[in-house]
């Protein structure tokens, strides 16, 4: 059998008795119908109906043969599209959130706490790189990341907030090497510096320009550049919501803000129709917009 459109024709004849009633009743044209019955008994090489009666569709007995057999491929289908795709409607499962890991520690895990007791039989899977996951190759389902840069075909992107950058250090370091007043005394500091991946903002590049001394210590990882400035070992160029998370840094030249990159969410066009990640996405792109430590973008 070439396509099972064929059975749903056959099957709609058979209910209500005629082309026009069943062409109705399927959203399609007369012709439409009655080429598909002739296709079918094509390739059946049978006759299906008797058209004898006045535009009244008789089966014969080749087409009472097929009858309960075309009703047991009409089950088999509905209970596909219950138990399958049924599951997809359901608010329950496991959703994998790729994301940062600066975001996995200091921002989400509060709006994760809220989004659990709203929908507790659904689970949440983190997966923090700084590499890019690929949804189409399914490797994540959710990408929650600062900056929109994929080559990826058919994902679906929602802007949803920035966040500003400003500089940390220690008590430690203060006191060994002083208070800066205004960003030109950072030429007397030690930086930690962004390397690798995280090196591809521009705004770190251009911080880093203002310490003269060649960065000592640098990293790939925020918490370790979090965890290098906390011990000591220089100034980090951190968010605001990763900064004020450690209570052994602190603020330096306050004033000084500077803007993110947008904060993305991401799925493939193909989850578009899955429950969870509807609810899911939704209820984190307005938690994280209405988040006091980062920015609304609406």
């Amino acid at each position: 059998m070439q396509n099972l459109n064929d059975i749903r024709h056959f099957l709609a004849i058979v209910r209500l008795g005629s082309l026009q009633a069943a062409a109705s009743e399927l959203g399609v044209d007369q012709s439409t119908v009655f080429r598909r019955v002739r296709e079918l008994e094509a390739y059946l090489g049978t006759q299906l109906f008797d058209r004898r009666y006045r535009g009244r569709y008789k089966l014969t007995r080749a087409g009472t043969t097929l009858l309960e057999q075309a009703r047991q491929i009409e089950d088999a289908m509905h209970n596909i599209d219950y138990q399958v795709r049924g599951q997809d409607l359901k608010l329950s499962g496991n959703i994998r959130v790729a994301t940062a890991e600066d975001m996995a520690v200091s921002l989400l895990p509060r709006h994760l706490e809220t989004f659990e007791r709203k929908h507790p039989e659904i689970s949440i899977e983190l997966l923090t790189s700084n590499r890019y996951y690929s949804l189409t190759r399914n490797e994540a389902d959710v990408a929650i990341r600062p900056g929109f840069s994929t080559d990826e075909e058919r994902i679906v992107p929602r802007r949803i907030c920035k966040t500003h950058m400003g500089l940390y250090a220690s008590k430690s370091y203060i006191n060994r090497y002083g208070t800066p007043r205004e960003h030109h005394d950072l030429r007397n500091h030690h930086v930690i510096a962004w390397r690798e991946d995280l090196a591809r903002e521009k705004f770190s590049i251009e911080v880093e320009s203002w310490f003269a001394d060649p960065a000592r210590y640098g990293s790939n990882s925020l918490l370790s550049i979090r965890a290098l400035a906390a011990e000591g070992l220089g100034v980090a160029l951190l968010p605001e919501y990763l900064g004020a998370d450690e209570n052994r840094l602190i603020r330096i030249l306050p004033e000084l803000r500077i803007n993110s990159d947008h904060f993305w969410l991401l799925h493939h066009t193909e989850m578009r129709h899955v429950a969870r990640l509807r609810v899911f996405n939704d209820f984190i792109c307005s938690a994280l917009r209405t988040d006091a430590r980062v920015i609304s973008i609406r």
